[in-house]
């Protein structure tokens, strides 16, 4: 028997032991009495002892009521305790159930104040809680949102994003993370970047049951890491701009360089250059080059003035104003109009004038059709990259303007293909090279030092079929003995010690060209054997080669030995030398030629004052006179250096005899018997014989006006049939 709990009637263990049953059932009997077992929700307890123990006892006899109040207090007693301890566990769990509410406030009140989203989801990605970060944007509670999938209430999806770490977390069952670009989230205008993870979350049995999504918006870190790097690209490309354009030769390769940039930086822009000419009186753009397709961006810039007829507004704002950087936020009150006009038809545009020492040499102009460029960030960028090779720019108008006015002077009737001279023995030189320019026959080219053997390959070269050919000169005689026939047939790997590698030899870089051989009484015997044969097959092995290597090539040989001679010696083997003479051409020396000193002299005076920057108009009569008497034993290339120092050391308008070497100086001792009007009319004469007594021809060899000459020719009665 025990007390029991009201309504279940069931005993209680310890409580009311051996009472008789008779009294079992009446104290059972009153509800008020109401104990539960442990773990179990209870209510006050509440006893009359007095009423309980009248109505107890009542009917009982006397030994009965005994033994029965011992019991009933013992167990009192004992009840006491059990309430005072049900009582002190009732108000320890209160206050336990406050402490938990009180946590729970305090971890919601932690994760709302978060600045990370957070989120608990279900193995669908629907919402089963989120705080107050994550509905931010959304003018919604966090309980709105619950059962809603994630990627349909933040980007409007209906599936999860390519890379969502849910889904991954999913399949993997670890803990994901991703960094997700979005155009547009959760009312954030423009793109934001979200860096995401995903914890999952498992029952007793290891299954998945829910997963937290932890995700917060790092935009401004991904923009400035883009930034950084972006000012660091652009530090590169300043830096790394000399060592470019120090690949580069001419204005048009500057110019791609100028482009590629722009284009790496501002995707689909276009490029214009505006260049003036060193004298800064018109505009200079270069000459493309031939089958280039691409177009240039002097074209662009050509184009732009040109058609629009905008050129001398222009020019004038160049040369005449203080013009700075400027961009297309710029107002046109901050930026001359012409400016605006010349960038009309970009919405976005920067240009920034291309200055040394505060004089302006151009303008350089990146223009878009799109808004990605931020011209007024970009513009301290383009302009130090202009300010970077302003210099390397005006440098390079200046040599390209010079090099324009030499190959002017390289057409006219004195010259031909780069060969200057109109004497009857160059005459029959230029026939003979345009006969052999398209015929695959050798050539041997003979003559002394210095007559100019290498130009007339060229010249045959480029007048014929093999022009857009490879030209690959060797100069025999600088081989080392040990290497001659690597550096004409190549080698293999391995094929002697230090050939790390295959090399092409000259032979094969020359293929469907031509291979111009200097000096070829000086290769070996046995390098004349090897290509012997080779003018035989058209075929040859590298040096440690097993396999012929079969090649299309003209072969031009040169010398300045009597091949004659060497042939007789046994130092020219005699089937090379019938091999390599199949088209001779014999170079006259300048003593044979001594009409064209001259033109040559005048020729190279002009291209040296172009190199030197000088204005010197001629050479004097008596000078002129001397170098027709000289013998030029070094020949051409002995009076090209002869009029180059002469222009170096020149400081008046004419180069004289003072001017002149020594040696040639000395000359005038033998003419002491003659006077000057003796000179001078011997001198016209031989002028006007080569000239075919063509009087204006002869002035302009001369030096002087066509009226001077007709005065001398009556003063000295000079007449053509002398």
């Amino acid at each position: 028997m025990g007390w029991s709990n009201i309504g279940s009637r069931e005993p209680i263990p310890g409580i009311g032991r051996g009472l008789p049953d008779t009294l079992w059932h009446k104290l059972a009997s009153y509800d008020k009495i109401s104990i539960f077992q442990d773990g179990s929700p209870f209510h006050p307890i509440v006893v009359n002892y007095k009423q309980c123990l009248f109505d107890l006892f009542s009917g009982c006899t006397i030994e009965d009521e005994h033994k029965a109040k011992r019991q009933i207090l013992s167990e009192l007693v004992e009840l006491r305790k059990r309430i005072t301890e049900l009582e002190e566990l009732k108000a320890h769990l209160k206050r336990a159930e406050e402490a938990l509410r009180e946590s729970e406030r305090e971890k919601r009140a932690l994760l709302d104040s978060s600045i990370d989203r957070i989120r608990i989801v279900d193995k669908d990605m629907k919402i089963l809680w989120a705080n107050e970060t994550t509905v931010s944007n959304l003018d919604v509670g966090p309980e709105d949102i619950v059962g809603e999938t994630c990627y349909k209430l933040f980007t409007n999806r209906e599936i999860p994003c390519d890379n969502c770490p849910t889904k991954k977390s999913i399949e993997t069952g670890k803990v994901e993370h991703a960094i997700i670009h979005k155009p547009k989230v959760a009312g954030l205008e423009g793109e934001t970047y979200w860096d995401c993870y995903t914890v999952p979350i498992r029952n007793e049995s290891g299954e998945i049951v829910r997963l937290v999504q932890v995700t917060r918006n790092v935009t401004e870190k991904i923009e400035a890491e883009k930034e950084l790097e972006r000012r660091h690209n652009e530090l590169r490309a300043i830096n790394g701009i000399f060592l470019r354009l120090t690949k580069e030769y001419d204005l048009n390769g500057i110019c791609f360089v100028l482009n590629d940039i722009m284009e790496d930086f501002y995707p689909g822009s276009e490029t214009l250059v505006f260049l003036l000419n060193p004298d800064r009186d018109s505009f200079y753009f270069p000459l493309t080059e031939k089958g280039r397709m691409r177009e240039t961006c002097f074209e662009r810039a050509k184009r732009k003035i040109i058609s629009q007829a905008r050129e001398h507004n222009l020019l004038t704002c160049l040369t005449n104003k203080e013009l700075r950087p400027t961009c297309s936020g710029k107002k046109k009150t901050d930026c001359p109009p012409i400016i605006h006009k010349v960038m009309e038809g970009f919405n976005i545009w920067i240009a920034v004038p291309i200055q040394v020492e505060d004089i302006c040499h151009g303008l350089f102009a990146v223009g878009s059709l799109s808004t990605d460029i931020t011209a007024e960030k970009d513009l301290i960028f383009v302009e130090t990259l202009i300010q970077q090779i302003s210099g390397i720019l005006r440098y390079q108008i200046a040599k390209e303007v010079r090099e324009e006015d030499f190959r002017k002077q390289l057409t006219g009737p004195d010259k031909f293909m780069g060969i200057v001279g109109r004497s009857q023995a160059m005459q029959k030189i230029y026939r003979m090279i345009q006969a052999v320019a398209d015929s695959p026959s050798t050539v041997l080219i003979t003559g002394e030092s210095g007559t100019g053997k290498e130009l007339v390959a060229r010249a045959i070269h480029n007048a014929g079929k093999y022009k857009d050919t490879p030209f690959v000169a060797a100069h025999c005689s600088s081989f080392v003995p040990t290497l001659v026939h690597s550096e004409i047939f190549g080698h293999e790997k391995g094929a002697f010690t230090g050939a790390v590698s295959r090399k092409r030899g000259r032979l094969e870089r020359a293929q469907g060209g031509i291979l111009f051989l200097d000096e070829v009484s000086d290769l070996p015997l046995e390098t004349q054997v090897l290509l012997l044969r080779f003018l035989q097959e058209k075929s040859f092995e590298r040096v440690g080669g097993e396999r012929p290597v079969e090649i299309n090539v003209k072969i031009i040989a040169a010398t300045n030995k009597d091949i004659e001679k060497e042939m007789k010696a046994g130092r020219v083997r005699e089937d090379f030398y019938y091999r390599l003479n199949v088209i001779r051409l014999k170079l006259p020396p300048s003593r044979e030629r001594l009409t064209d000193v001259p033109l040559l002299a005048n020729h190279f005076l002009r291209t040296y004052c172009l190199i030197e920057g000088k204005e010197i108009k001629g050479f004097d009569t008596d000078a002129m006179k001397l170098m027709m008497d000289y013998h030029w034993p070094g020949n051409v290339r002995e009076l090209q250096n002869m009029v180059a120092k002469c222009v170096v050391l020149a400081s008046s308008e004419r180069i004289g005899i003072e001017a002149l070497p020594k040696k040639m100086q000395s000359l005038t001792g033998s003419a002491k018997e003659f006077s000057l009007a003796k000179n001078e009319r011997d001198l016209i004469i031989n002028v006007m014989r080569e000239c075919n007594w063509n009087k204006h021809e002869a002035a302009r060899l001369l030096c002087i006006s066509r009226s001077t000459l007709y005065s001398k020719l009556k003063k000295y009665e000079i007449q053509p049939n002398l």
